[in-house]
């Protein structure tokens, strides 16, 4: 039953870049001195590879 293991995973993998995304629209609505003191967006981009503009889905 690969079809619906499919549809799980990309259900999964969904709900984590909307949960992502919302996550770096919070943050980017900050006033500049706090997102300076959190190191947004220079610490997030060192972790995670790339800046978080981008499409989470690796592209």
């Amino acid at each position: 039953m690969p079809i619906p293991t499919d549809i799980g995973a990309l259900a999964r993998h969904w709900r984590r870049w909307r949960r992502a995304a919302r996550t770096e629209r919070a943050i980017a609505a900050l006033p500049s001195e706090i997102r300076k003191d959190i190191g947004w967006p220079d610490r997030y981009t060192a972790e995670i590879g790339r800046h978080p503009a981008r499409d989470h889905f690796g592209r």
